[in-house]
């Protein structure tokens, strides 16, 4: 299951955040992107959210990264989070214009 939410600011990404923890969400579930790396970064850290690691995208996709620009690193960020190529478009569009999009994206269990 995923969602997706677009903030203008912190203060609402952290609105959205809790909305998303009332929804049965994780902290480790929940995703800030932001068209600015520091910043992004700064505002996981103030809201406890996850850290985008190698385990949601892989090795050989996190060091192509290292080598991408800041949209295409973005966009790759997405699809590994489940998105459509129209989908991260259109928020990397958003992040352009400054804001933050948070994704709330739980894996599916299977069960045995």
């Amino acid at each position: 299951m995923k969602h997706i939410e677009i903030a203008e600011n912190q203060e609402e990404a952290t609105c959205i955040i809790h909305s998303f923890l009332k929804k049965g969400f994780t902290s480790k579930d929940i995703y800030l992107l932001a068209y600015d790396k520091e910043w992004a970064h700064e505002l996981t850290e103030a809201t406890d959210t996850k850290k985008y690691r190698m385990a949601e995208q892989g090795i050989f996709e996190t060091a192509v990264n290292m080598l991408l620009s800041r949209e295409d690193e973005l966009l790759s960020k997405m699809a590994s989070l489940g998105l459509s190529n129209q989908e991260a478009n259109r928020y990397k569009e958003e992040m352009k214009q400054g804001h933050i999009v948070v994704i709330g994206a739980q894996s599916q269990s299977i069960p045995y």
